[in-house]
């Protein structure tokens, strides 16, 4: 059994099936079906981030981000969760995570133990983002450590920090954040897809790339960021090139929820497009869109 626990999408879409054909690729998705809606069992805000899917074989336990913590369900199926608790909590004034700590990338290392990849916010000093009255942030990628199958989780640090410093008079969205974590094809290496907020010579709001070797994924410094062809950079304030822009459309590509599907032979990302300017009309180029990779690089 493979130790990547794959993320679950926000909504669960039944039926899905992709198909490859002489080179083509054919998406089908089925029904929309709503597994818990806003308000249920004291949830609000959520899930903010991606499911970490923990287990599905003789129940089911997930990850989700509600408001600005991590809180743990289990049930019978996806369609019977409830809340267990909290698992992961904000940190204490100063923090690197003193406004947001929201699970996104969930990988099994040892039989109880899990490494959860998570979006951290510094909320300290920003303003609130003007186009929606969200709470501005400064964000980081954290790294929490369960040895207990998920039932609590011990923070280890950032693992993954922007090239540039906090800026009370620049952007209301800061950093480095929103991680997708996958395994490689040669099993060697964690992929770790995140977005950069850091609009580094225009290039606006764009997904990045990082890696580690697998054994030595728990460190908080083994992260490498891949800056112009190759994985050169520390993963603690190094610099990055984006491998999937939106610049082209005039928007921003956020989110990426990225694994390796070996009937394509193929990496598959499913992200969202941002075009501001489309926020107060109807969605023309913004949207979530789906894209393929040989190598996990090239899009």
């Amino acid at each position: 059994m493979s130790k990547w626990l794959p993320m679950a999408c926000a909504g669960l879409l039944l039926g899905s099936s992709v198909a490859k054909e002489q080179h083509a690729v054919s998406i089908e998705l089925g029904q929309r079906v709503t597994v818990l809606g806003d308000r249920e069992q004291g949830l609000r805000y959520f899930p903010d981030e991606r499911l970490g899917v923990i287990e599905r074989a003789s129940e089911c336990r997930v990850l989700v981000t509600a408001g600005r913590k991590t809180v743990l369900l289990n049930g019978k199926d996806m369609f019977h969760l409830r809340v267990v608790g909290t698992v992961l909590s904000p940190g204490e004034a100063g923090t690197f995570d003193n406004g947001y700590a929201g699970v996104s990338g969930v990988y099994r290392a040892g039989a109880k133990e899990l490494l959860a990849f998570y979006h951290a916010e510094d909320h300290e000093g920003m303003p609130r983002i003007r186009a929606n009255n969200v709470q501005g942030f400064y964000c980081s990628i954290g790294l929490a450590v369960s040895n207990d199958d998920g039932a609590s989780f011990g923070k280890v640090g950032p693992v993954l920090t922007d090239s540039r410093s906090k800026d009370l008079d620049g952007h209301t969205d800061q950093g480095v954040g929103e991680p997708s974590v996958t395994l490689d094809r040669s099993g060697k290496f964690l992929l770790m897809y995140y977005t950069s907020h850091s609009r580094l010579d225009g290039r606006g709001v764009q997904i990045c790339l990082a890696r580690c070797p697998v054994d030595e994924a728990g460190k908080a410094d083994a992260w490498q960021k891949f800056h112009n062809g190759g994985f050169v950079e520390p993963g603690l304030g190094g610099r990055d090139t984006p491998v999937l822009s939106g610049k082209a459309l005039v928007a921003d590509a956020i989110f990426p929820h990225v694994t390796y599907c070996a009937n394509l032979d193929r990496y598959v990302m499913v992200y969202c497009l941002n075009a501001y300017n489309e926020f107060k009309s109807s969605p023309d180029r913004s949207g979530i869109y789906v894209a393929f990779s040989e190598d996990g690089i090239s899009w």
